[in-house]
C-alpha cells in the first residue's frame, strides 16, 4: 500500500515518464516500515537522507525525528517533494548531487535507497565523514549487500568488503523483492546497516588490498611482487590468495612492507 504522500508524488512525477528511466522508487509500505525499523529512530535524531525520491521514506522519518535533511539531485522531484512534504516543518530538501553536497548541518544518522550505479562512491563518502554517523541504513543492490557482508574465503569477498568492514560493523538486515520498487528493477535489493567505528579498526595499506584483489586468481607472492612484502615476518603463506585473508592479516601485511 502506498502512502498519501507517495501517491501524490507518483501522480505528479508521471507527468515526466521519460525521467523515470534508471530510477527505482521504493513504494512498498511494508518494506518502508522495515527500513524505518532498522534505523532505530529516536526523537532527537537528525537524519541525512540520500535521495528524496517520491518522499515516502522522508515522510516516515519526519514523523519521528527532530530533523530530516534530504538530498535530491532531480530538480523536478525536489519541487514536487517540497510541495507534498510541506506539512513537515522538520524536513529540509536540498537540491544537489550527494557526491558534491557539503553537509553543513550535523546529522547523527544516514539513510537512503541508493542508485545502483553510484552505490560505491556514496558509501565511501558516508564512511569518510570527519565525525562518523551512529548508524547508516541503506537499500542497495543485493549483490553489493552480500559483498559488503561477506566473510573471507568466498567469491563475493573483495577489496570493497575490506574497505567497508574496516570502517563499520556490517549487517545484512533483509532482502527486498523487485516488486517493492516502481518501476521494478531487473535485480534484487537488500537493506544493510553500517555502524561506523570512530576510526578504522585496522591499519591497512590500501594499495596492498587493491593489488592483492586486482589479480585475485594469483597467489599473493605474484599479486604483490612489486610491493616487497616480508611474508615471513607477517606470518602469512605467500601461496595464499587475497580472498582468504582476514582484515587483521591485511594489517600484518601492511606492517611488513620492506623499505
Amino acid at each position: 500500500m502506498l502512502t498519501r504522500v507517495t501517491r501524490e508524488l507518483l501522480a505528479s512525477y508521471n507527468l515526466h515518464p521519460k525521467k523515470r528511466l534508471g530510477q527505482h522508487f521504493l513504494v512498498d509500505q511494508g518494506v518502508l516500515a522495515r527500513l524505518v525499523s532498522a534505523c532505530r529512530l529516536k526523537k532527537e535524531d537528525r537524519v541525512l537522507e540520500v535521495g528524496t525520491g517520491l518522499g515516502a521514506l522522508t515522510a516516515e522519518l519526519a514523523q519521528t525525528v527532530a530533523a530530516v535533511i534530504s538530498v535530491e539531485k532531480d530538480r523536478d522531484l525536489v519541487q514536487i517533494a517540497r510541495e507534498a512534504l510541506k506539512q513537515f516543518p522538520n524536513v529540509k530538501i536540498e537540491s544537489a548531487d550527494i557526491l558534491d553536497f557539503q553537509i553543513t548541518e550535523k546529522c547523527n544518522k544516514a539513510v537512503g535507497n541508493l542508485p545502483y550505479y553510484i552505490t560505491t562512491p556514496i558509501i565511501e563518502k558516508l564512511l569518510e565523514v570527519p565525525i562518523p554517523y551512529e548508524l547508516i541504513v541503506l537499500t542497495i543492490q543485493r549483490e553489493v549487500a552480500e559483498r559488503l557482508a561477506a566473510a573471507p574465503g568466498g567469491k563475493t569477498y573483495g577489496s570493497f568488503t575490506v574497505f567497508v568492514q574496516n570502517r563499520a560493523e556490517v549487517k545484512l538486515e533483509a532482502y527486498v523483492p523487485k516488486t517493492a520498487f516502481y518501476p521494478q528493477p531487473e535485480v534484487g535489493s537488500a537493506v544493510i546497516t553500517l555502524k561506523p567505528y570512530l576510526r578504522p579498526k585496522y591499519h591497512i595499506n590500501s594499495q596492498i588490498v587493491r593489488s592483492a584483489f586486482g589479480q585475485r586468481r594469483k597467489m599473493l607472492r605474484s599479486a604483490l611482487k612489486e610491493m616487497a612484502v616480508d611474508f615471513a615476518s607477517a606470518g602469512i603463506d605467500p601461496r595464499r590468495r587475497a580472498e582468504t585473508l582476514s582484515l587483521e592479516e591485511f594489517e600484518r601485511l601492511s606492517y611488513n612492507l620492506k623499505a
